[in-house]
């Protein structure tokens, strides 16, 4: 369990909020496609997968 409430930025964050606005969404408006995108957002942001995680960030290079 600490593994998922541990290391939240802001991207997490913005997943997070994302997600469950378009379930909320979903469920308020009875489109449940929309749904299934809030839960891919919200569950990246809650198990720290792809670009929520940091995945996708480009390393820095100094160069000399």
């Amino acid at each position: 369990m600490k593994k998922y409430i541990s290391g939240w930025d802001l991207r997490r964050i913005i997943y997070l909020i994302g997600g469950l606005f378009f379930i909320a969404l979903a469920v308020k408006d009875q489109v449940w496609w929309m749904g299934l995108i809030g839960l891919y957002y919200a569950g990246m942001a809650v198990f720290k997968l792809g670009c929520a995680g940091g995945n996708c960030a480009v390393p820095y290079t100094e160069k000399k």
